[in-house]
Order: structure tokens, then C-alpha cells, then sequence
């Protein structure tokens, strides 16, 4: 081999190096950025009142899989044996969320519409001439 050849090999193998390290880490901020956003999803459910999904989520995010494998089969079983569990978490999640509609006026408009809207003009259980509050 040639001093150029030798020079040119050694220019090809440092682009080639360049390369591969270059993509190893673009690889590695894609998983970084999968695991940043289960993160912030878990935190997010469990703000909600969620207890048990945001749990594998975050054995996702630090790199736990046989945790987060153990956990999903947990949840799934929670799912698959009886509804009693999965209910009341989902009820007190509905409870804060309705909380924190009726905290502010838009909110409030919008469950009031919501509520208008359910109620069918020939349903007997709807009270039709009920007093308004603040009328006497």
C-alpha cells in the first residue's frame, strides 16, 4: 500500500467512525425522548388520579422493563378479574375531573349544557316547571 492509500483508508475509516457514533447517538436521544415523554404522561395520569398506569410508565421511563412487564400483567389481571378496582379509581378520577370543571365558570357552562342536552323533552323524570333559583 501507498502513503495515499494508507492516508485515504484512514480518512474513509474516521468518516465511517464519525458516521456510526453520529447515529448511535441519535438512537440514543430517540429513547431518551420515548422515556422523557412516558415520564411526563405518567405524571400527567397520575395528577388525574390514576394510580396504577402511571406506575409501569414510569418503570418505562427509568429503564425497568421487567417491572414494567410485572406491572402490565398486574394491570391487565385488575382488568380481567372483576370491574370492582378499575371502577373506583376510574370514579375518583371522574370525581376531581368534574372538580375541577365546576372550579371555573366555563366549566360550569359547559356541564350545564351538557346537562341540557341529556335531557330528553319526554323523559317523565325531568322536571318541567321546577322554581329557578332566585325566584319567588
Amino acid at each position: 500500500m501507498t502513503l495515499l492509500e494508507i492516508i485515504l483508508l484512514c480518512a474513509f475509516l474516521a468518516l465511517a467512525s464519525y458516521c456510526v457514533v453520529r447515529w448511535c447517538f441519535q438512537k440514543d436521544t430517540e429513547v431518551e425522548d420515548r422515556r422523557r415523554g412516558a415520564a411526563k404522561l405518567a405524571a400527567k395520569l397520575s395528577n388525574l388520579g390514576l394510580k396504577k398506569t402511571p406506575e409501569f410508565l414510569m418503570d418505562y421511563s427509568v429503564g425497568d422493563y421487567s417491572g414494567m412487564g410485572k406491572k402490565i400483567a398486574d394491570l391487565a389481571r385488575l382488568f380481567l378479574d372483576g370491574d370492582d378496582a378499575v371502577t373506583s379509581e376510574f370514579s375518583q378520577v371522574f370525581d376531581g375531573l368534574l372538580a375541577a370543571k365546576l372550579s371555573t365558570d366555563t366549566g360550569r357552562a359547559y356541564i350545564a349544557a351538557k346537562l341540557t342536552d341529556a335531557a330528553k323533552q319526554t323523559d317523565t323524570s325531568v322536571v318541567k316547571d321546577a322554581p329557578v333559583a332566585g325566584v319567588v
